[in-house]
């Protein structure tokens, strides 16, 4: 005889899971992936009505021999992108408008469009300071209902954000479609991937256009046979395998096909470290070791508040008028103080060669938790261990900067947080 079970008095994991399969099928959506068009560009072009409409340029100085960090899609639009110079954009459109950067600002509008995106469904996965990613429940999933709620999203972001924070979202399978849609049309798009439009939806696309292909690996793809998106999607997993030298061509072939993973990530942080383009007055070897250890000393500033010790300090620069840069880096046992890092840097300092640097950046690496932290019984001096989390305590109660290892010049000092698109600072770094 069959046995018939009420939805009433199935466990709640069971109707739960029912409940988000009521829309599944072949061009069911499960993901909302939001882009902000333009940031840091929009951002500014939000407070200041006069710069609306007009092409406009992100510097961290306004100076000709600066590069620009973002630009605006009427700057786009006639060819200046990130990585531009300032003189170069002049030359493009002599009416270019470059914009000194502020990052504490690009900050507090993030946290404003998390909440406007928060008051139309929750946000799952926080990308970056300009990306996020919102998981589709139940109904949800159907295509129609997930468009309208795309739409409710920008509404949102026009109305409790501004009017010049437009976005572009793509609703597909997994994250990773989600963002090549919000790729596909910008500004203030809305891409919709199921497993019933693919391939034919990226077909058009450039290899490049495909998240986590860059040059070097269009390269190597190109070597494999491989020259266009539908030579990528009819490739086997077995291939992109061998192409991608492990598991990540496997991942990336499952993801590619609708398939909800995405790549594992470490239980733990693996770096954390600065980088800077140099304003001109510090383009010197000089100036570019001062803002270095500035660099150091904000990171490892964060790598204590982030419980974590290191075992390698990585020092990275880029010249003016030479290709390339320079990388090297050094080992030690396991530490947070910031007193022995700068000397670690010193000894990276004296390996330099002599060309005019135009960046600079540091990275600490091989991180280790607090909780497996293993003690050195050739370590510093225990009071001095003490003396990095005191500047850390005296810089919290009196401001960044208001204490620090030796005598660094306004310009250098007077240089706090920096919203990077990758990573977005938190509120003591200000």
């Amino acid at each position: 005889m069959a046995r018939v079970v009420c939805a009433c008095h199935l466990p709640i994991h069971c109707f739960i899971e029912q409940s988000m399969n009521i829309s599944a099928g072949e061009n069911a959506v499960q993901w909302l992936f939001l882009d902000i068009n333009s940031y840091f560009a929009s951002c500014e072009q939000q407070e200041s009505p006069a710069l609306r409409g007009k092409p406009i340029i992100i510097v961290q100085t306004v100076t000709d021999s600066a590069c620009a960090i973002a630009a605006s899609y009427e700057a786009k639009r006639l060819g200046i992108k990130t990585g531009t110079l300032v003189r170069e954009a002049k030359q493009i459109c002599r009416d270019v408008i470059p914009v000194k950067a502020r990052h504490r600002l690009y900050t507090d509008y993030h946290e404003k469009i998390l909440e406007a995106v928060d008051t139309c469904l929750p946000i799952e996965k926080v990308m970056s300071i300009d990306e996020m990613a919102c998981r589709l429940m139940g109904r949800e999933r159907q295509v129609p209902v997930a468009r309208e709620l795309a739409l409710k999203v920008k509404r949102a972001l026009r109305e409790q954000v501004g009017e010049c924070l437009t976005c572009s979202i793509g609703l597909a399978p997994n994250i990773f479609l989600g963002k090549v849609g919000s790729d596909i049309q910008k500004p203030d798009g809305l891409v919709v991937i199921t497993k019933d439009n693919l391939p034919d939806v990226l077909l058009e696309l450039k290899l490049q256009k495909i998240y986590g292909i860059g040059s070097r690996m269009e390269q190597r793809l190109n070597h494999a046979g491989i020259y266009s998106v539908a030579d990528l999607w009819q490739a086997s997993s077995a291939h992109l395998r061998r192409v991608w030298g492990g598991i990540n061509g496997l991942l990336f072939y499952q993801m590619l096909h609708g398939v909800d993973i995405q790549p594992p990530s470490s239980s733990h942080t693996k770096s954390m470290g600065h980088q800077h383009v140099l304003e001109p007055e510090l383009r010197t070897n000089q100036g570019a070791r001062n803002f270095a250890h500035h660099l150091l000393a904000k990171a490892a500033e964060r790598l204590r508040r982030n419980d974590y010790y290191c075992r390698r300090l990585g020092l990275s620069l880029s010249w003016i008028g030479h290709q390339g840069g320079w990388w090297d880096d050094i080992g030690f046992h396991e530490t947070c103080d910031t007193g022995f890092l700068l000397a670690r840097l010193e000894n990276l300092w004296a390996r330099l060669p002599p060309f005019k640097p135009l960046a600079v950046g540091v990275v600490l690496l091989g991180l280790v938790p607090a909780s497996k932290h293993q003690g050195d019984l050739f370590a510093i001096n225990p009071r001095q261990q003490k003396l990095s989390p005191l500047i850390d305590q005296i810089n919290r109660r009196y401001g960044r900067n208001a204490i620090g290892f030796g005598l660094l010049p306004p310009t250098v000092t007077g240089f706090k947080g920096h919203a990077a698109f990758q990573r977005v600072p938190e509120a003591w770094e200000f």
